[in-house]
């Protein structure tokens, strides 16, 4: 052929978008759905690796792909801060991981449902001894919808 399409100009790297017969899927806020990530990484090898702007998970009503979607988001809130230690028989620690979890919460679709983004861990410390290894890895569960 010429390199042209109905697309466009193929020579020239210029493309449109393929006409699409789907309609946006429907917005239903009894059915919560989980976006963003349900495993990432934390620590690995010892050294934290989060990316809090992708490392993230959120309860939003089903047919909505983002929580920019929503509106009137209140937080980011946070929770007490929680460890985990290790030692060994002598007592002396191995290794420590604290974090606390974060979240923006109360976004809601014209008025209508309170509904969680941004949700995921804000660490504290992490710590092995020369001889330990460290990897914490996050994983979020499935949205309970607590009250249609």
């Amino acid at each position: 052929g010429d390199g042209t399409s109905a697309l466009g100009d193929c020579a020239q790297g210029k493309f449109g978008l393929a006409p699409s017969n789907e309609s946006p899927p429907a917005i239903d806020p009894a059915t919560v759905v989980e976006i963003g990530k349900t495993l990432y990484k934390a620590i690995v090898d010892n050294q934290p690796t989060l990316d809090t702007t992708v490392d993230w998970a959120g309860a939003v009503p089903k047919g909505v792909t983002s929580w920019t979607q929503l509106e009137n988001w209140k937080g980011p809130s946070q929770s007490e801060s929680l460890y985990i230690e290790f030692k060994n028989f002598v007592g002396m620690k191995l290794t420590k991981f604290a974090w606390r979890f974060a979240w923006k919460y109360g976004g809601d679709m014209n008025g209508v449902g309170k509904y969680v983004t941004q949700a995921g861990v804000d660490i504290g410390t992490s710590y092995a001894y020369l001889s330990e290894h460290l990897d914490v890895e996050v994983k979020s569960l499935k949205p309970v919808n607590y009250g249609t």
